[in-house]
């Protein structure tokens, strides 16, 4: 009977430090040079310059989905101003420098770049078979 509590003892250690999914929180340069951050860039580099076919590569079919929900909601003119916002904003190296938080949470990551003293933009992203894309709230 000893034997057995210790052997389920051990078993139930085992289990506990197995890390499910276990959160991750990244902070600064690390946030900056993480691959979601790379992903994000990427993914708002090739919007602003093709649309949203330009940035299909760069997001889920969810996160597509979403968009052309928006387009149609908008219009295109309303959609066009969307991305001249976007345009107007910090791009490449400065856009980097506003990253601030990447939480990893398993296959899902959400970050959080500061676009402005009280604007703070929140993207989230999932880990694809091709690495790294923006996507939904999950």
């Amino acid at each position: 009977m000893k034997q057995m509590l210790r052997m389920f003892a051990v078993l139930v250690v085992f289990v506990l430090t197995i890390p499910f999914g276990q959160a991750q929180t990244l902070r600064g340069a690390q946030a900056q040079k993480s691959p979601p951050a790379d992903a994000f860039l990427a993914y708002e580099k090739a919007l602003l310059a093709g649309g949203l076919d330009g940035a299909r590569p760069y997001m889920t079919p969810a996160k597509f989905d979403e968009l052309e929900g928006m387009r149609a909601s908008f219009g295109e003119d309303g959609f066009r101003q969307f991305l001249d916002r976007m345009r107007g904003g910090a791009q490449g190296a400065a856009r980097r420098k506003q990253i601030e938080k990447v939480e990893l949470q398993g296959e899902h990551a959400m970050l959080e770049a500061r676009d402005g003293p009280n604007v703070l933009t929140v993207q989230f992203l999932a880990r694809t078979s091709d690495g790294w894309k923006v996507d939904i709230r999950r």
